[in-house]
């Protein structure tokens, strides 16, 4: 409440409430009313809390940012809403209320009440008591994962739009050594080879072919340039794997195939051997030391889209990945190999799927015991 007034408000513009000397007068009253509405119609979460951090009010913008409602915060504490191990973020800001520092949009991250992490900007400003102690906090958090995701989205297409210029400066390079590769291994086929050097040759020929066509596409000369065609899936994935065939004998990893009986697909083959290569190539590269490699093709029901499909399964007895990794798996420039990986083989991949109306999913785990991940493509029959 307000003191009365040495020219008394109250006795011009009527008295509303009175309490021990003190009044308020009716345009003041109707003033807090609108300030009130103000708050509670806001968007952005506008909190009260005391200076240990115990919830004293609760907006509806609150409500909507954090998904708590009044009567699960008021008089709880305000670490609810700390990430795990953001509580020393809560705690600093704290502090400096307490020494009565203002934070101005101060960006952090919060926790939901669904355990959703979202960033947030902050503004947090010390409340005084009549006498001017310190008794608590305001603070406007407004969730800013729009923004950052906005952000996050503008930085890929930049970094996208430099390897394109890239790509673009080095592609004569690239083209010339390689058709005089193609046109090499084309003079070696009217040589005399044995049935092996011939396997061999066709082997080459197809890979250089499947990395022109690689090339093109990086490069943007190519769209989807010859007709594509009928083929085998269980054709590609074992021309995948032929590839590899050395690495795994190098390491000891034992391959699994279980291949159901299924329908060809029309697709651009060079596409479909690039994805393969990659997920096999990254299983590969999850059992250093070895381990299982299985490769199964079953007919199956996509429940998600809703349809009959094919299932292509890559898995591997590697060490799992962890939900950070899992959540990121498929973000442009996204690696866990250090430097060895662009972070763009899964993301072309998952790219090259949706022209086929398909779609990529994992399963991982890094858990002791639990080790292991299962890459799943579904091709609609």
């Amino acid at each position: 409440m307000y003191p009365m007034s040495a020219d008394n408000d109250a006795s011009r513009e009527g008295a509303v409430g009175s309490s021990e000397g003190f009044i308020i007068s009716r345009t003041k009253f109707e003033w807090l009313q609108l300030l009130a509405a103000i708050v509670e119609s806001s968007d952005d979460a506008i909190i009260t809390k005391t200076i240990e951090g115990a919830v004293t009010s609760w907006n509806r913008g609150a409500e909507r940012v954090f998904g708590y409602p009044a009567q699960e915060m008021l008089g709880q504490s305000i670490f609810r809403l700390a990430c795990v191990g953001g509580e020393n973020d809560m705690i600093a800001v704290l502090d400096q209320v307490r020494r009565g520092e203002r934070v101005d949009h101060y960006e952090t991250m919060r926790r939901r009440k669904d355990g959703t992490e979202i960033a947030v900007s902050l503004t947090v400003s010390p409340m005084r008591s009549s006498s001017g102690e310190i008794i608590g906090a305001s603070k406007i958090a407004r969730d800013i994962s729009g923004q950052k995701q906005a952000e996050k989205t503008l930085r890929i297409t930049e970094k996208l739009a430099a390897v394109g210029r890239l790509a673009s400066s080095i592609a004569h390079d690239i083209n010339n050594p390689l058709a005089a590769a193609i046109n090499l291994l084309f003079l070696l086929e009217n040589e005399n080879l044995s049935e092996e050097g011939k396997h061999y040759l066709a082997t080459a020929q197809r890979e250089l072919s499947r990395i022109a066509h690689i090339t093109a596409q990086a490069l943007g000369f190519y769209r989807s340039r010859g007709e594509p065609t009928w083929l085998s899936i269980a054709t590609i994935l074992d021309d995948a794997l032929t590839l590899h065939h050395d690495r795994c004998s190098a390491v000891g990893i034992e391959v699994s195939r279980d291949y159901d009986s299924a329908p060809q697909i029309f697709c651009h083959p060079g596409e479909l051997r690039q994805v393969m290569v990659n997920l096999v190539g990254n299983a590969l590269d999850a059992m250093p030391s070895g381990g299982r490699l299985q490769l199964r093709i079953r007919r199956t029901t996509d429940w998600i889209m809703g349809r009959r499909t094919l299932c292509i399964a890559v898995a591997d007895t590697g060490g799992g990945m962890s939900a950070e990794t899992r959540r990121r798996l498929f973000e442009p420039f996204y690696t866990t190999k250090e430097g060895a990986g662009s972070g763009l083989g899964l993301w072309v991949c998952a790219d090259i799927l949706g022209k086929y109306d398909g779609r990529i999913s994992v399963r991982s785990n890094n858990a002791a015991g639990r080790n292991g991940s299962v890459f799943m493509l579904f091709l609609p029959i």
